[in-house]
């Protein structure tokens, strides 16, 4: 039996929301494992407490006969999954995101009671924000990656905050059967060998141990691996 300890793979405590507009794809053949490589173009500042992810109940189906008290045949379908979170920033980036290139323009000059002011023009366009937001914990040694996303974006006043205008997110998982929705990783160890007079032997001691991430020369030969 798996004890509790086994058991304890646990993710808390999100404190960075990252971005990148492409879906995860995950390469694997036959003779090598499942592998990725991620990114991210935006680190998004997203606002405490806002960051939702939920998977509805799963919609269940009972097929019942005369003289059973139970169901003769049960079937489900998956409950969808919801995402939101709210970005307090009007940054030409975050709004780029929100709303698509074309619904965002730069203001040169306008005059408003003989002062001057220059900033960006919005119109409030549908757009569909597709792509994989990565969420990293406070120790940044777990991630937890929502793949192949869609969601819309609205412009809100954030009253709870003092007046701030924010973009809130809003949309699911739309999923593929190719590549997985929902992926949960934790940071590798690192191990460093240290000593070898040259690298001819490093194989041989490399052996069930892991990949060479770096070698680094300051005074003796050191490999780090993960």
């Amino acid at each position: 039996m798996e004890t509790k300890a086994q058991l304890a793979a646990k993710f808390s405590g999100p404190s960075t929301l990252l971005y990148q507009s492409d879906i995860l794809e995950i390469i694997s053949g036959e003779n090598c494992p499942k592998t990725f490589e991620a990114t991210p173009e935006l680190d998004v500042p997203c606002k405490v407490d806002t960051l939702n992810f939920e998977q509805g109940e799963a919609e269940v189906e009972e097929y019942n006969i005369f003289g059973l008290s139970g169901a003769w045949i049960t079937d489900s379908e998956p409950g969808t999954i919801d995402i939101d979170f709210r970005v307090p920033a009007i940054c030409e980036e975050i709004l780029i995101l929100a709303f698509g290139e074309d619904a965002v323009s730069q203001i040169t000059s306008g005059d408003i009671d003989e002062e001057e002011y220059e900033g960006l023009a919005l119109t409030l366009k549908n757009k569909k924000v597709q792509g994989t937001w990565f969420i990293i914990n406070h120790s940044k040694d777990r991630i937890m990656i929502l793949n192949n996303t869609a969601l819309f974006a609205s412009l809100k006043l954030d009253s709870d905050a003092r007046g701030v205008i924010a973009v809130d997110f809003k949309g699911s998982i739309e999923a593929d059967d190719t590549n997985p929705d929902v992926i949960f990783l934790k940071k590798k160890e690192a191990y460093l060998v240290t000593g070898f007079d040259s690298y001819e032997n490093i194989d041989d001691v490399l052996v069930g141990v892991g990949d060479v991430k770096e070698v680094v020369e300051d005074g003796q030969n050191v490999i780090q691996m993960m």
